[in-house]
Order: structure tokens, then sequence, then C-alpha cells
């Protein structure tokens, strides 16, 4: 609508313009701080989502897909069997602290399984452990009394210790399973031998000779000597 003013002039664009500037004035005078930090705030939030979807959660899958062979490893854990052919192998290999360590495990799956004591008390009087030894034949021969082989190589061990009375009474159990075992003469006669009794040793040594025992012939063959050139 166009308006005349008093000396009748056309004031429509000067009070359209004077409108303007107060609308603008209004608008500026409404910007406060409060009302920047919310926007600031929003921008932000907005910049941190788009964050969160398009940079964190791939690396998130990522890692999933990374773990996931440490945990199918995980779930494959060795077996006894396993443990114990391991044992053996490190056994053959001269390892004997990892032979006796996979042993262990092998035992910790199955400590009713006589074979896993028994190699671990071989493995023990290798490395000079008798008494671990002991007791590990200790812990076979209570889970099989009729072991006659963990009664020989308990004997063995007492007789490194120089415990010959137990010696004997081991071999002797062990014969009285097994009256074949060459070895159990053998220890059985270095036990007679520890005691002076080299009569009953000579006799075992050649008994575990004639079965086929290196040790028992050659023991017998310096007894015979040493008790030749006593005389």
């Amino acid at each position: 609508m166009l308006i005349k003013d008093y000396k009748g002039k056309d004031i429509y664009g000067a009070l359209g313009l004077r409108r303007g500037k107060a609308a603008i004035k209004r608008e500026i005078s409404s910007i406060t701080p409060g009302r920047v930090f919310m926007w600031l705030g929003l921008f932000a939030m907005i910049v941190f989502v788009n964050y969160l979807f398009f940079v964190h959660l791939k690396p998130i899958n990522e890692k999933e897909i990374k773990i996931e062979p440490i945990l199918k490893e995980h779930k494959s854990t060795n077996t006894s069997a396993d443990w114990f052919d391991n044992g053996y192998k490190k056994f053959q290999e001269g390892d004997f602290i990892a032979a006796a360590d996979a042993y262990t495990k092998a035992i910790i799956l199955e400590p009713r399984e006589t074979r896993s004591y028994f190699n671990r008390a071989i493995v023990y009087i290798k490395i000079g452990k008798l008494d671990k030894a002991i007791n590990d034949y200790n812990k076979v021969i209570a889970l099989n009394p009729n072991h006659a082989e963990a009664y020989n190589n308990r004997g063995w061990a007492y007789l490194q210790k120089g415990l010959f009375d137990l010696s004997i009474q081991d071999c002797n159990q062990a014969l009285l399973l097994d009256s074949d075992i060459a070895t159990a003469y053998h220890t059985r006669g270095m036990a007679y031998k520890g005691k002076g009794l080299f009569d009953m040793a000579k006799n075992d040594f050649q008994k575990s000779c004639e079965l086929g025992d290196n040790n028992g012939c050659q023991a017998y063959g310096e007894l015979s000597k040493t008790r030749n050139d006593g005389r």
C-alpha cells in the first residue's frame, strides 16, 4: 500500500526499509550466549554420532574377526593323550624338563591314567629327583597293584638312594608278578651287592644276563672277576 507523507512524498520504500532493519535488529539481539552454546553442542553431537558409526564401529568388527582364530585355538585344547605323546617326544629329544611338564598336564586331565605317572617317574629318575619318582610309582601302584614294572622301577630308585632293603622288597614283588623281568634281577643283584651278599648278587646277575640284560651280564662278569681276584 502506497503511503504519502505530509509533504505528499512516497514513503513506502522508506517504511519497508525501517521495518526490515528493525527485524534484523530483533534477530541479532535474540542471539544470546546460551543459544550459541546450544547450537555448538548440537553440532558436536552430530559429529560424534558420525564418528561412532563410520570410524569406531569398523575397527570393532575387525577386532572380532582377528580374535576368532584365538578363540578357536583355545577351544581345541590338547587332550591327555596329546600331552602324553608330547611328553614322550620331548623325552626322546632329551628335553626332560619339558617332558615332565607335558606328563604333568596329561595327569591333570586324566589323574587316574597310570602311564603318565609311570613315564614322569622315569623322567624324574633321569634328572635325579628320586623322591618325586618314588611318589609317582607309589601312585601307579595305588591305581594298579599288579603293575610289575612300577615295583621294579621303584626298586631301582630305592637302590639309587642306598635303601637296599626297600629295593630288594620291590624287586621281589616285581618278580612275583612277572618272573621274566631281567632288570629286576639286576636291580636286586645290585642291592645284594650293596649289602655285601655277593653270592646272592652273582646269582641274580647271572639270571639277568640269561634273560638278555646286558647290564646283568656286565655286572656278573665284574663281580666274578673281583671274587676270583680276591681268592
